[in-house]
């Protein structure tokens, strides 16, 4: 009788501990769950899946002391029960600290209010039965300015769990301040959910709600942002904001693709060099900061801290969130930079944002490989609208003129002196043979086109720019340079016969050629300059003329080897470059008086050659006078 009394007993104690464990957490998370928010399930673990349910507020911003309304449900069009939850406001800096608290309940019986940090900070469910969408009241902080966002876990059943479910910015401001910022989304947009479902498939996202800093663009405040046109969209890769209140000026700036820094500078030009810029910064311990610095014009050290007063600025708020840093802060309306006075009250300024991934030193930010671009005209800052940028006309001009130099005139020049010498053979055009006549033709407007585009790009930095680690710069001018002396060598070219031809053709076939290689090097260099905003993908459409540029080339080799040379003991005799020597070749070889055998064949090649080279010089220009079309390329293709 003995084991079978303690049999009794210990399942008594069994049963009473699972009864005793199921009403702890079917009438609340366990006090556990305060920091991480995870439930104590065993060993069971949260879905991966998008979470089915979401949290709206009636506003992205509250006074200090003032209540908010936070909604948690699930999207229109998928109404779910929930069966257990727990929601805390955390602050944006700070993701472990719980902030402000909870003075209204929709259903006391279904819901309770818990202390975790400070007072009524949580709440969580009383029951374990399914739950529509509940509306909570919260009451911001009165010692706290910033941002913070509400965090849920919420619980489909014991089994079925997301953590994570989180909310949009809100900012705590103070008192004093405007609420400009309507509610983010209408109460309306979480219906009351029908009999409980089980989900049997991942859900459909909800749509992605514009980030805190684009709204009121355009309507209650000044926006500039980078690419064009991305404000509306809500997807630009780097967009600064100013409020203006009375006397203060406020900037949020924000840059996503995860950037090292983002800043916004005011100028009195379009053009970097000799302005106040505010950099917010993403050091390596995780934290933000805020510097003032000052830029020089192309020359060391570009971007200086030390000669610029730190006090100008100050720091508002700061997160960094799904890769998007951002920063507010409030700048001095009046300050002194370099012995410049920058009145904010009376004077117009270009704006200027950049972004980057990395920086120069600790103490300067790296070059701006993400986003550059600076406001068109000066302007009030108190303006209220979204201006556009400083016109790219002649950018896009210079990078024209060097496509249709490099693909297209160039490379048609070269085939004919190479490959048509022998073709046409007693047709001239202005006296001169056909192949040579149509070879200075397509070399002079390589020399106009790479000239004037060197010109324009002049005009357009204002003399020599480097473009950070890209050397685009460089073998552009280089490119220039070897194009430039091209004619004037072969205007003072030695007759054929002498002694020093043979010098004359190995230099003017060899600068020749390093122009072009490094011609269409620079091209492929400017796919990644900020400032070209050409998508990724115009490297394939290049690679794709390399390609095509090379086989011709050696096809057209093999045809003038087998034309021009003969098959001797196993060997071939003649080549397509024995002319570089200077001397003619033998009668015996090839009549001269008639074209070359397969000449024909040739002529087709070139007919085949010289339309598709056009066609890949129009495809890059309409890449570079439409840009940037990355946008429109992910639509169309559905990503």
């Amino acid at each position: 009788m003995l084991p079978r009394k303690r049999s009794v007993m210990l399942f008594s104690i069994l049963v009473a501990v699972v009864i005793q464990q199921t009403e702890q957490y079917s009438s609340g998370a366990p006090s556990g769950a305060c920091i991480d928010q995870t439930p104590r399930h065993e060993s069971i673990k949260p879905q991966s899946s998008t979470p089915p349910y979401l949290i709206l507020t009636s506003a992205s911003q509250v006074r200090q002391g003032d209540t908010l309304e936070v909604t948690v449900g699930s999207p229109a069009g998928a109404p779910l029960p929930i069966g257990g939850f727990i929601l805390q406001a955390r602050q944006i800096q700070n993701q472990d600290q719980i902030v402000g608290k909870f003075v209204g309940l929709p259903d006391d019986k279904l819901t309770h209010l818990v202390t975790c940090s400070n007072a009524n900070d949580t709440v969580t469910h009383s029951s374990p039965e399914d739950k529509p969408a509940m509306t909570f009241q919260w009451q911001a902080p009165t010692d706290f300015l910033g941002g913070v966002e509400f965090r849920a876990t919420v619980a489909q059943s014991y089994a079925t769990f997301w953590l994570n479910v989180e909310s949009a910015l809100v900012e705590v401001v103070t008192p004093d301040t405007p609420i400009n910022a309507p509610a983010t989304t209408p109460r309306s947009a979480i219906p009351t959910p029908a009999p409980p479902v089980i989900m049997e498939s991942k859900p459909k996202e909800a749509p992605r709600a514009l980030d805190t800093i684009y709204e009121g663009c355009g309507s209650t405040k000044l926006c500039f942002g980078v690419p064009q046109n991305c404000i509306p969209k809500g997807d630009c890769k780097a967009i600064v904001a100013v409020i203006v209140k009375g006397d203060k000026y406020d900037f949020q700036m924000q840059g996503s693709g995860n950037p090292k820094y983002i800043a916004a500078a005011l100028s009195t030009d379009s053009k970097m060099g000799d302005d106040s810029a505010v950099e917010c910064v993403r050091e390596d311990n995780g934290k933000i900061n805020l510097y003032t610095s000052w830029t020089y014009p192309k020359v060391e050290p570009y971007v200086s801290r030390s000669d610029s007063p730190q006090e100008i600025a100050q720091l508002q708020l700061s997160s960094n969130i799904d890769g998007k840093l951002f920063c507010m802060f409030s700048r001095d309306a009046v300050s002194v930079v370099k012995g410049q006075t920058f009145d904010l009250l009376k004077n117009s300024y270009n704006l200027m944002v950049v972004a980057g991934s990395s920086m120069k030193d600790p103490n300067r930010v790296g070059f701006h490989d993400l986003a550059y671009e600076a406001t068109g005209e000066p302007m009030q800052l108190s303006v209220v609208g979204t201006p556009p940028p400083k016109s790219k006309l002649l950018l896009k001009l210079h990078g024209c003129c060097m496509l249709v130099a490099w693909l297209a005139t160039s490379s048609i020049g070269i085939l004919l002196a190479r490959y048509f010498r022998q073709t046409w053979v007693g047709k001239q055009l202005g006296g001169k043979d056909i192949w040579f006549a149509y070879h200075r033709i397509f070399m002079v407007l390589t020399w106009l086109l790479t000239v004037i585009g060197f010109i324009l790009i002049l005009i357009e930095v204002g003399g020599w720019s480097t473009t950070g680690d890209n050397p685009h710069a460089i073998t552009g001018i280089v490119t220039v340079i070897l194009c430039f002396i091209q004619p004037i060598g072969a205007y003072f070219r030695p007759h054929p016969g002498t002694s020093k031809r043979p010098i004359f053709n190995w230099m003017h076939w060899l600068l020749g050629n390093a122009a072009h290689i490094l011609g269409i090097v620079t091209i492929f260099l400017a796919v990644y300059l900020t400032k070209a905003e050409l998508p990724p993908w115009s490297v394939y459409i290049l690679a794709a003329f390399v390609a095509f540029h090379v086989v011709m080339h050696l096809v057209l080799s093999l045809t003038v080897c087998v034309s021009d040379g003969r098959i001797s003991n196993g060997r071939i005799n003649a080549f397509p470059m024995k002319d570089m020597l200077g001397h003619p070749r033998p009668t015996t070889q090839v009549d001269r008086s008639t074209d070359a055998p397969f000449s024909s064949f040739r002529r087709l090649l070139l007919g085949v050659y010289t339309p598709i080279v056009i066609l890949f010089a129009i495809a890059m220009v309409c890449l570079v006078a439409l840009a940037p079309i990355a946008e429109t390329y992910d639509t169309i293709m559905g990503a």
